[in-house]
């Protein structure tokens, strides 16, 4: 992201990322457990959320972000696994399609 700040002016919807409501009446019992750039895990009670953003087809280095992603959100899910887990967000991919992404 820094790179494409440094280049100039930036024009349209240069960026994506996450962010996760979550309702006023169930402050008191929400953490936040971890933000990113690309997913932020939130605890509400009993319940992790999960709420990603991958990257979609033609970014480069498509394949170890999602890895990454994935990886670090399963070490997370390990860590809280007394929680019901809620995964959500844009996975940019067709689950049933032949990808390398969805196989994964």
């Amino acid at each position: 992201m820094s790179k494409q700040v440094e280049s100039g002016i930036l024009r349209g919807r240069p960026f994506d990322g996450v962010i996760t409501f979550i309702n006023n009446r169930l402050r008191n019992i929400t953490e936040t457990i971890y933000c990113d750039e690309r997913y932020s895990i939130v605890r509400v009670a009993n319940y992790l959320i999960v709420n990603l953003y991958l990257p979609c087809v033609g970014t480069s280095d498509r394949m170890l972000i999602c890895e990454n992603v994935l990886e670090n959100v399963l070490a997370w899910r390990d860590r809280y696994r007394m929680c019901e887990c809620i995964v959500a967000g844009d996975s940019n991919v067709e689950l049933d399609s032949y990808d390398a992404v969805a196989k994964y």
